[in-house]
């Protein structure tokens, strides 16, 4: 941290009285939920890094779910490769995501979405769905702080859902017989279906069974209606007399008052007011002065970084991969969620998928696709999955690179893909073609820093217990060494 920095927030602290046992100061260094949130604070800067890293994935939520709805602009086109729909419908992608899929980070290339966001005080809803037979799917139900505790599909019904009946944390009246219910815990839910697709040739009979997937209004026992489309709180962030460098907080104001909170949050929410924001009537600037100003916008930084160093680490960490086994659901620990929601938001739950995410080659260098990369599987541990596996490449902040091949993941769907003679699978990272022969086992790279995430999709006891990891992404000094794809070839 520079000097003039540290002094500056030193100062900022030092010009509020404390009064509490949390002492005043820098925690960019803090690497733990405990660590941050021990103890009571009045402290301006060490209250704006705690609801930097609890308010982070409420924010990233909200802010998906308005972009995802357009309030302003509800029923304006979208793009094909994304799901969007104003709130309380359902939306139906009909092309892979690809380079200008801006919705969310880290979008997947192995599935179609069906997407939809509800605002549960205008329910209760009714989604059905048809009979996907073979085919992989999976409906997730993410919750306003970016937990999913709800998700059906294959691995738990087969090829057919029963309906499911969607509930506001208030509902208490009737429900259909024979649905599952799913009750949010706040009052916007997020419904995310994935549905594979086997290539171009799939596409058509993947959209009949997206068209033939309906969500309703349920007005009683065999009564259906109509969803409509309701308004929602613009968040104060997009306001231009909001520096900066208290957008966030903004955001997190606007979002806090419609938050139902857990009896565990509840102080949380009442240190809050001393950095202006209540649930009454959000974040205010005018309740702070010059001095706390400064602190509070140094916390924010602070807690930024804080969060982005925990994506390096995300649970177990080997061969420079690091997988979260916590899945999508994360009790107290504010940080895992926040650097959760800052990599990869709304992953389903550690039963269907595994998320390990690399940032750095096995060297512990940070990758970048100005050198060449190899990833090689042997026979004996290829990616333990009882569904399908796929690596895919994205820029440092999350987003699919374009390259010639229109290539954005690569897996054992991949057309062609050519394993060695000992059944090893080698697959080339880099930005230049690895010669002829190898390009089925390409995953194209920019010349940029770059991050990878690894998806197995129901994966195996193996892998779900941490005894499987990713094989190192290793750097080559010549990227044409390699004589043919097993990795025993020198």
């Amino acid at each position: 941290m520079p000097i003039a920095t540290r002094s500056l927030r030193m100062c900022a602290a030092a010009a509020i009285a404390l009064s509490a046992p949390v002492a005043a100061g820098p925690l960019g260094d803090a690497a733990s939920t405990q660590r941050l949130f021990r103890g009571r604070s009045s402290d301006p800067y060490t209250l704006a890094v705690r609801a930097t890293v609890w308010g982070y994935p409420l924010v990233r939520a909200a802010q998906l779910r308005q972009k995802a709805t357009q309030p302003d602009h509800p029923f304006a086109p979208r793009a094909q490769t994304v799901a969007t729909a104003p709130l309380n419908r359902l939306g139906r992608a009909r092309q892979l995501a690809d380079p200008d899929t801006r919705i969310g980070v880290a979008p997947n290339n192995d599935t179609l979405y069906v997407l939809a966001f509800l605002d549960t005080n205008n329910g209760p809803f009714l989604l059905d769905t048809p009979d996907f037979g073979n085919r992989y799917y999976t409906f997730q139900f993410g919750e306003a702080d970016s937990e999913t505790r709800h998700s059906y599909g294959q691995s738990t019904h087969g090829g057919k859902l029963p309906p499911i009946f969607i509930v506001g944390p208030d509902y208490r009246g009737a429900t259909p017989a024979g649905a599952l219910t799913v009750r949010s815990e706040q009052r916007y839910l997020m419904i995310a279906g994935r549905l594979l697709v086997s290539g171009a040739d799939d596409l058509p009979v993947v959209h009949r069974l997206e068209d033939r997937i309906s969500l309703s209004k349920w007005l009683g026992p065999g009564v259906l209606g109509p969803t409509t489309v309701t308004p929602q709180r613009i968040l104060a962030g997009a306001g231009s007399q909001v520096p900066d460098g208290l957008k966030l907080l903004a955001d997190l104001g606007t979002v806090m008052q419609d938050w139902k909170p857990a009896a565990q949050e509840q102080s949380l929410f009442r240190s809050f007011r001393a950095i202006g924001i209540t649930q009454e009537d959000g974040f205010r600037l005018d309740r702070l002065n010059p001095s706390q100003r400064a602190a509070i916008e140094a916390g924010v930084e602070d807690g930024l970084k804080i969060i982005g160093a925990k994506t390096r680490n995300l649970g177990a960490m080997a061969n420079g991969w690091s997988t979260s086994y916590s899945g999508s659901t994360f009790g107290k620990d504010y940080l895992l969620r926040a650097a959760v929601a800052m990599d990869q938001i709304y992953v389903v739950d550690k039963d269907e998928a595994l998320y390990p995410v690399a940032h750095l080659d096995g060297k512990g260098a940070p990758l970048d696709g100005r050198n060449a990369y190899t990833i090689c599987f042997s026979k004996q541990a290829l990616p333990p999955v009882n569904a399908f596996w796929s690596i895919t490449l994205y820029y440092a902040k999350g987003f699919l690179v374009p390259n010639r091949m229109k290539r954005y993941s690569i897996g054992d769907r991949t057309p062609g893909i050519t394993y060695g003679k000992d059944g090893s699978l080698k697959l080339y990272v880099q930005s230049e073609s690895p010669g002829a022969g190898k390009e089925a086992n390409w995953l194209p790279a920019p010349k940029a820093g770059f991050m990878l995430m690894m998806r197995l999709y129901r994966p195996k006891p193996s892998a779900m217990r941490g005894q499987w990891h990713p094989p190192a992404v290793t750097p080559l000094g010549n990227p044409a060494e390699s004589k043919d794809e097993g990795c025993s070839a020198r």
